[in-house]
C-alpha cells in the first residue's frame, strides 16, 4: 500500500512539472506552462521515468509480481496520452527514442492488446512516432 501511494505521489509530482506548477521548475518556464508548452527539461523527466516504467513493467508480465510499475506506467501514460506533439518544446532526441523502443517492447509482450494499458501505451507510440515523423528527431524507433 506505501508502495502505491508513492506512485501516485510520483505521477502526481510529474504531471506538477509538466503543466509547470511545481517548485522544482523554474519560474522563467511558467509563461510556457500556461500557453499548454512543455519545455524540454520537463519532458526528459517525464520520457525517462515513463521508459525506467516501461522496463520494470515488462519484467513484471515475465514474473509473478504485485504490478506497481504497470499500474504506475499507465497512470503516467495517461498524462502523457493528453499531450500534443505541438506542444512539445525541443524533445531530447534520445530519451524520445528510448522511450519509444521501450514501449514498443512492452506492446509486444502485452497479454491483454486491448486492454486500457495497451491503448495508451499505442496513444503515447503515436504522439512519439509524430515526434520523430516531424523530423525534431532523426532515428528509427
Amino acid at each position: 500500500m506505501e508502495l502505491e501511494r508513492g506512485a501516485g505521489e510520483r505521477i502526481d509530482l510529474m504531471a506538477q512539472v509538466v503543466a509547470g506548477s511545481s517548485k522544482g521548475v523554474r519560474r522563467a518556464a511558467a509563461p510556457e506552462a500556461e500557453s499548454g508548452h512543455i519545455d524540454a527539461e520537463s519532458s526528459v523527466a517525464v520520457l525517462r521515468r515513463c521508459t525506467a516504467l516501461a522496463a520494470r513493467a515488462r519484467v513484471e508480465l515475465l514474473t509473478e509480481s504485485r504490478r506497481t510499475a504497470t499500474e504506475e506506467l499507465s497512470a503516467l501514460l495517461g498524462t502523457m496520452g493528453e499531450w500534443s506533439s505541438a506542444r512539445l518544446e525541443a524533445p531530447d532526441p534520445t530519451m524520445t527514442v528510448l522511450c519509444a523502443a521501450a514501449l514498443q517492447d512492452l506492446a509486444a509482450r502485452l497479454p491483454d492488446p486491448d486492454g486500457v494499458l495497451a491503448a495508451r501505451v499505442e496513444a503515447v507510440l503515436a504522439l512519439l512516432h509524430g515526434v520523430m515523423a516531424e523530423g525534431r528527431v532523426v532515428a528509427p524507433a
